[in-house]
């Protein structure tokens, strides 16, 4: 099996020899010896993805002879103190099965979906695999939400075998044109549109369940490949089960980094739904941002969910979303999103991802003064930096929001003792976004700012600005203006 497997290729011009080497596999496939057996389970589904173009006329024979091996049946496992247990022991364990056998769902989901074969069959194929595995949620459930661990555990399989399978029918990823020829067809999207819809039962009955809410997230991932714009409709309810008050910082991380695949993926299309769950879900991701820090852990967790959430703005602002931040329905909550995002720019002291947080959050926040700040009516470069035209911000009031509310955050960060770019590649990072900043709120308000920083910002402050307001406005990048700073800095120093 494994010499077939790495000399796939051979078989795509010998395509004669497919089937009898296929009836070879699918008798190793039922080995007696657990380690053949398991193993040959994965080299199954590595030769049929290969050569899934060719194995769609035998796709009904195969999923017969293979149909045995695919009833589920979880094993909760004794904790034991051996960890030095040994490959051979491994290899019998439950859970090496389990994930064996999720090989064989996915191989399946391969050679169902081929082309070649009429949607209909396709269909007849998903049902035949899924109809059993929906009794057993329904069978399970009650067990299960009176906190039966081994109901509970036979769930989490089920929706990963659900999620497997849909990743087998269809790995096309929302928005990579890449794979845009391995989209689903409307019959098989309709289809699994009846698993999502068991996940989501499940989910919602057992939202307490770490091992639920980790196996429907994966589900999740998978189903979105062949549900496409399907699964909008659906978010608010994934959301609602999936971001639970038991779920831990890490949880809040990985699903938003989900969040932004769907968004990338649907852009326009997910407005309408976005706009709907946006305050909801942030309310969610600002309590885990708040939770105090008990331990190291938690400070590592707490870095990868400003890293997320921040990443998760940035890309509602990058891919022409931004007017959702500010809508009708989220413009209450837009003081609080500007607030979180600029404590975290500000937030540069020592600490576990703190600079890594306050560079993305000031690359937020320029992002937002140039899409809402209008149009530049100051440029870059000139040794002449008058500029008589009045701003005009996408909202009345931006411009002096931009001036009063996102320069300030800026000079915080530089007036910030343990801020030493000079000694710090993260710090020098920040210093470079603080500069582009500075910059785009120029550009953005011309002499309304200049006459800000000589009129009563520098003076306040207790410096002579001018050197800074002639490098801000010559400087062509900000690459100039950081190279200023720094020496500013250090000087002042």
């Amino acid at each position: 099996m494994e010499i077939c497997v790495r000399y796939c290729s051979f078989f795509e011009t010998q395509t004669s020899y497919i089937p009898q080497v296929l009836e070879q596999f699918v008798q190793l496939v039922h080995h007696q010896h657990i380690r053949v057996r398991t193993r040959s389970w994965y080299l199954f589904f590595k030769f049929v993805k290969h050569l899934r173009a060719h194995v769609g006329n035998v796709a009904e024979t195969v999923i017969k002879s293979i149909g045995d091996l695919l009833p589920i049946h979880a094993e909760v496992q004794e904790d034991t103190s051996e960890d030095d247990m040994s490959s051979e022991q491994s290899d019998h364990s439950a859970d090496a099965t389990f994930n064996g056998q999720l090989y064989l769902f996915e191989a399946i989901g391969t050679i169902s979906s081929e082309a070649t074969i009429p949607a209909e069959k396709q269909i007849l194929y998903a049902r035949s695999i899924m109809d059993p595995l929906f009794s057993e949620i329904e069978k399970g459930l009650p067990a299960a939400k009176a906190g039966d661990a081994q109901a509970i555990l036979q769930i989490h399989h089920v929706v990963m075998a659900l999620g497997t399978l849909a990743h087998g029918f269809s790995d096309w990823t929302p928005g990579n044109s890449a794979t845009a020829h391995h989209a689903p067809i409307k019959e098989v999207t309709e289809e699994f549109s009846r698993a999502s819809e068991a996940i989501l039962i499940a989910l919602e009955a057992l939202r307490s369940s770490s091992d639920i809410r980790t196996a429907s997230r994966s589900a999740f991932s998978r189903l979105m490949g062949v549900m496409g714009i399907g699964m909008l409709p659906l978010l608010p309810r994934w959301i609602d089960g999936l971001l639970s008050q038991s779920s831990s910082k890490d949880e809040m991380a990985m699903f938003l980094r989900l969040l932004d695949q769907v968004v990338f993926g649907f852009k326009k299309e997910i407005y309408t739904v976005l706009d709907s769950l946006l305050t909801p879900l942030f309310q969610l991701v600002f309590a885990g941002l708040a939770e105090p820090i008990t331990g190291t852990d938690d400070e590592i967790q707490l870095a990868e969910l400003r890293r997320e959430y921040l990443t998760f703005v940035q890309i509602i602002l990058n891919n022409d979303l931004g007017a959702v931040l500010v809508s009708d329905r989220n413009q209450g909550f837009f003081e609080t999103l500007i607030e979180s995002v600029t404590t975290l720019a500000k937030t540069v002291t020592a600490g576990q991802g703190n600079l890594a947080a306050s560079r993305l959050a000031f690359s937020v926040i320029t992002r937002m003064a140039d899409l809402w700040g209008g149009p530049n009516i100051a440029t870059l470069g000139k040794t002449d930096i008058s500029s008589s035209a009045p701003p005009s911000p996408a909202f009345p009031g931006f411009d002096r929001f931009l001036i009063e509310r996102f320069h300030p955050i800026c000079w915080a960060v530089l007036s910030e003792p343990t801020f030493l770019p000079s000694n710090d590649a993260q710090a020098k990072q920040v210093l470079n976004e603080i500069a582009g900043l500075e910059q785009t709120i120029y550009m953005k308000t011309g002499d309304m700012f200049v006459q800000h920083l000589h009129g009563s910002f520098f003076p306040s402050m207790g410096i002579d600005g001018t050197d800074f307001i002639k490098s801000m406005a010559t400087s062509t990048e900000r690459k100039g203006l950081a190279s200023y700073l720094q020496v500013f800095l250090r000087n002042r120093r």
